[in-house]
């Protein structure tokens, strides 16, 4: 390069070198103008310089504070019922016993649940149509049968000591006739003093009832009145 560079005249000389010069300016032109375009389309320039002013400081010496997220009101909830009901059928029934029925069920299916009805059963005498209560007693009368109370209604602080009237409060019927007092004949409805003598001495004189028929034995006591007497006496 040097050999031809002392070959070439002055005038061609001057004219390179001043080729070379203008390429170098056109170089460092390019150069500079990519060099910023290429910053101005960097974000990270411009926000390290715009933003520095605004940043967020943090205390950290207090504790931060949430915001409690909205609760939606809540209603109370209803208590399940009962998923079934547990009654007693006795009676004129199939198969008397304890049965376990839905809540909505009526008489008629706990009968129905009991085997159904015997044929000598009286449903007249009940509401099939009642609703079930959990712990409820379902008796079946039979035909013809008078239900006996299980105590006398008539209550016992009104009534004084050792009068006909007491005994009717504390006596348990249906009463055994060959081991009844007086009073307790006399508390039941319909039989007087006079009438409980005579069945005491009856059973003086004749020894044990045998059934509660034999009652029709004892002077003033005619069939209807066996009929009324009924259902709070039996033989044992």
């Amino acid at each position: 390069m040097h050999a031809i560079w002392e070959k070439l005249e002055k005038r061609e000389k001057a004219s390179l070198v001043g080729v070379y010069a203008a390429s170098l300016a056109l170089v460092w032109t390019l150069g500079y103008g990519w060099g910023r375009s290429s910053s101005a389309s960097n974000p990270m320039h411009t926000a390290g310089v715009s933003t520095q002013g605004s940043v967020e400081v943090i205390d950290l010496s207090q504790p931060p504070k949430f915001e409690p997220a909205p609760t939606e009101p809540t209603t109370p909830t209803e208590p399940t019922p009962s998923a079934e009901v547990v009654v007693h059928v006795s009676g004129a029934v199939k198969r008397a016993g304890v049965y376990r029925l839905a809540p909505d069920s009526r008489v008629a299916d706990a009968i129905e649940q009991a085997g159904g009805a015997a044929e000598h059963a009286d449903l007249d005498a009940l509401n099939l149509a009642e609703p079930l209560q959990d712990g409820q007693k379902i008796h079946v009368p039979r035909k013809g049968e008078v239900s006996a109370p299980t105590v006398a209604s008539v209550p016992p602080s009104r009534t004084p000591r050792g009068t006909p009237q007491a005994a009717a409060a504390t006596t348990q019927f249906p009463i055994n006739l060959n081991t009844a007092t007086a009073d307790q004949l006399e508390a039941i409805p319909g039989i007087g003093p006079v009438l409980a003598q005579r069945i005491i001495e009856y059973r003086q004189t004749h020894g044990r009832f045998q059934s509660v028929d034999e009652l029709l034995e004892v002077r003033g006591i005619g069939a209807k009145r066996l009929e009324n007497m009924r259902p709070y006496v039996v033989v044992k």
